[in-house]
């Protein structure tokens, strides 16, 4: 008589596979429901933290670009008068220091060469130094001219 229960090892063993093998179908169809739930949540926060970050991108560089605009502006009402002051005052600072230079290199040749020189209201006046010059009657071409000989030592 048969009861319906596999008598023969080999008829046990692929039963029980059976059955295992319909629980972990069923298992899998439940996990993979869960995975798809699972998986669009996670698409729709993924979509959400998109949107929002690009929203902040996008005001982030509006004020960024209104903030630039700005100072632009201002630079150009500003500038042209910056610009005229600041090549006048670099023409100024050029004519000083050439004034300047210009003195010095020929207060400094002068004294290397024996010569004071000394402005006074009434003219500007040469010393020799008796050290370093002599006051000497010279011929240029055919004339005779007062010359200062400068002794080097």
């Amino acid at each position: 008589m048969k009861t319906g229960k596999p008598t023969r090892l080999s008829e046990k063993l692929n039963a029980e596979l059976d059955t295992i093998r319909a629980e972990h179908a069923a298992s899998i169809s439940s996990q993979l429901k869960s995975f798809r739930i699972d998986l669009k949540n996670i698409v729709g926060a993924a979509q959400h933290t998109i949107a929002s970050d690009t929203r902040r991108f996008q005001t982030e560089t509006a004020n960024i670009f209104e903030t630039q605009l700005r100072s632009i502006r201002l630079w150009l009402t500003i500038s042209p008068w910056l610009i005229a002051g600041m090549v006048l005052t670099g023409i100024a600072l050029m004519m000083a220091a050439s004034f300047f230079w210009t003195v010095h290199l020929t207060r400094s040749e002068l004294t290397e060469l024996g010569l004071t020189r000394i402005e006074r209201p009434e003219g500007t006046w040469l010393i020799l130094d008796p050290s370093k010059t002599r006051l000497r009657t010279c011929t240029m071409g055919e004339r005779h001219v007062t010359c200062i000989r400068i002794e080097e030592d």
